[in-house]
């Protein structure tokens, strides 16, 4: 019987094992994350200006999962979650960034942030990062409730630079809160309240809350001198401009006082220069706006006495502490870059910067 050796080229073996080391690496290389993938993302933040930031995130893929909820999670300790400060932005239904700006942050600390989705009870994290807010500027002020604003000069007068946003009264007590239409609709000269436009806590954050007359000035009487001697709801040593100091104001950025006595739209570049520039918080064209004066005007809208709201982006309105049966306010406009005058009832919910006291 004979017998057969096979002899096995070296050679073919080499190349066998490489074929095959070569396909494993195609099918390695072939392998895509599967499209029903939810992926989010947490993106550097945006310093707006001193003491005012914006949180950004942004949904890569969605997958078809359905996303109850969004936003971002917060906290001065290393990898937060919705345990610790968050702000929910609704649900979502799309690729693409989105965005929280932030006011109500401790000045020289360092926060970590996470970008958030809540799919079927389940909360995904985006990755974290993490910023240091700036140090407090010597022209800032702080309310009771710990909100920062920064002050600006404006000839012989110091400003806020920023809407008032506080809660509660000098004393500690807390400023009604009322967010229902029809409560509001049925307010009179004696109530006090205030609210965020259209009810949204963010819009508080960067344009500040609206206040009745009467909460503004926490009294029922107002008064026209000046210095108006009415701290209302301003913080220590601060108090509310009469229509007098506003008038003060105005004709220190050109009005005569003959155009700072009249009613309804006055003067030429005022109001110009007391508008922030940003078109991305006025409307376009925001005509005249630089804010030379520093005094950064915002457009926060306004609460009607019928409990609607009007205006966000669009102007500006803000309380004097003049009224007798009315109260006098001042009004600037994205398509303008004049200051109206005018007066309205107490029930109607406007801005409030308050000036330093002499």
């Amino acid at each position: 019987m004979t017998s057969v050796n096979k002899i096995i080229n070296p050679h073919s073996v080499i190349i066998l094992i490489g074929i095959t080391i070569f396909l494993l690496l195609m099918n390695a290389c072939d392998r895509t994350e599967p499209e029903n993938t939810l992926v989010i993302t947490t993106d550097d933040i945006t310093i707006i200006r001193q003491g005012v930031y914006r949180f950004n995130g942004t949904f890569v893929n969605l997958g078809e999962f359905t996303i109850t909820q969004h936003g971002f999670c917060w906290s001065e300790s290393e990898d937060p979650d919705n345990n610790d400060l968050s702000i929910q932005l609704g649900p979502r239904d799309s690729k693409g960034s989105f965005s929280y700006t932030i006011s109500a942050l401790s000045p020289g600390t360092t926060y970590y942030i996470k970008a958030y989705a809540i799919t079927n009870s389940v909360t995904e994290y985006g990755n974290e990062k993490s910023f240091t807010t700036s140090a407090p500027l010597l022209n800032t002020v702080i309310d009771i409730d710990g909100n920062i604003y920064n002050t600006v000069q404006i000839g012989d007068q110091t400003w806020m630079a920023d809407n008032l946003k506080v809660t509660h009264y000098p004393d500690g007590s807390p400023i009604r809160h009322v967010e229902d239409s029809a409560i509001w609709f049925h307010f009179g000269r004696y109530d006090k309240a205030f609210c965020y436009y259209e009810n949204v806590l963010v819009n508080g954050y960067v344009y500040g809350a609206l206040y009745t007359w009467t909460a503004a000035i926490n009294d029922t009487l107002g008064s026209d001198t000046n210095p108006s001697g009415i701290r209302g709801i301003c913080p220590d040593g601060w108090h509310m401009p009469s229509d007098s100091e506003w008038k003060q104001l105005e004709m220190f950025l050109g009005m005569s006082q003959e155009e700072a006595d009249n009613m309804d739209w006055r003067g030429t570049d005022e109001g110009g220069k007391m508008k922030n520039a940003d078109l991305n918080l006025w409307k376009s064209p925001n005509n005249g706006a630089t804010n030379e004066s520093g005094f950064n005007a915002l457009p926060g809208g306004w609460r009607h006495g019928g409990g609607y709201f009007t205006g966000l982006g669009n102007e500006a309105r803000f309380w004097t502490s003049t009224g007798m049966g009315y109260a006098w306010f001042r009004q600037l406009d994205y398509n303008s870059s004049r200051i109206n005058r005018d007066f309205f009832g107490y029930y109607q919910g406007y801005s409030v910067r308050c000036v330093k006291d002499e």
